[in-house]
């Protein structure tokens, strides 16, 4: 039989907040920690920001670095061995609820990588670093995005498989300079059957998605020690300088890479 942990468990670092629909987490795991098999009293839904693990779910191992999206139902046995980077999560603890969505959200385990929900966490992540008197309604905000966005869009057995590829191509190949046709060309459809089934299924356009998977990496690398510029942050995910960047960013996240970064330095 697996432990019973809280969420928690095992982190540096974790900074907490009660809403409505359960408990938003944001936790920094060190390097190298292996957690046993555990499981959760409550459904969690978890992002990935910064590091990663090696998961073990039932008897599948998966890689889970930044942007990963999990969803454990309650009591769903699980492992988790940490990589050589300190790993920086954002959870969200659903409490027993009557509303299908969250219902819907927290029935079935679901692993994904998304930008968008990435770009949600880390907007969260940042309110707990730096809270102010519009914190818990920025944090309750952004758990209602967060949930709607997974009950909106489909497990991967209900996506094509040339879609769920097509993202695969956006997330491995965001710093190039991408075509819609290079990426419908790789999966083998129609640049306009691409963008309408990737809109229909993701709720964005191609572009938007891949603006903020660069605003994400952006992010991640904005935390990572010894601090490069960040021209050359702007330069290493793909955008065309430095203030393409910051409009990108203030647009994505809500602040600047340079206020970004202040607010999560260790202390």
């Amino acid at each position: 039989m697996s432990l019973q942990l809280a969420v928690n468990a095992g982190s540096e670092r974790a900074l907490a907040r009660t809403l409505s629909m359960g408990r938003m987490t944001a936790m920094t795991f060190p390097p190298g920690l292996d957690l046993p098999r555990h499981q959760h009293p409550e459904p969690t839904v978890a992002v990935i920001l910064r590091g990663g693990f090696l998961g073990r779910y039932g008897e599948v191992d998966r890689e889970c670095g930044p942007m990963t999206v999990l969803v454990e139902p309650a009591g769903a046995s699980h492992a988790n061995r940490f990589g050589e980077k300190a790993t920086t999560i954002l959870t969200l603890s659903l409490a027993p609820s009557s509303s299908p969505a969250l219902e819907s959200v927290a029935r079935s385990p679901r692993y994904s990588r998304d930008a968008f929900a990435a770009s949600l966490a880390h907007q969260a992540d940042t309110e707990l670093r730096r809270p102010d008197e519009l914190t818990p309604l920025a944090v309750e905000g952004l758990g209602l995005e967060l949930v709607t966005r997974l009950a909106r869009t489909p497990v991967d057995g209900g996506v094509p498989a040339w879609l769920g590829q097509a993202r695969d191509v956006l997330h491995e190949r965001f710093a190039e300079a991408l075509r819609l046709a290079d990426v419908a060309s790789a999966v083998g459809v129609e640049p306009d059957r691409l963008a309408r089934g990737f809109r229909r299924v993701y709720h964005e356009p191609v572009a938007s998605y891949v603006r903020r998977l660069r605003v994400n990496a952006a992010a991640d690398l904005l935390v990572a020690g010894p601090d490069p510029s960040i021209a050359a942050i702007a330069a290493e995910v793909g955008f065309a300088d430095q203030s393409h960047l910051t409009r990108s960013f203030l647009r994505t996240l809500g602040t600047t890479p340079a206020r970004y970064r202040e607010a999560h330095r260790p202390h």
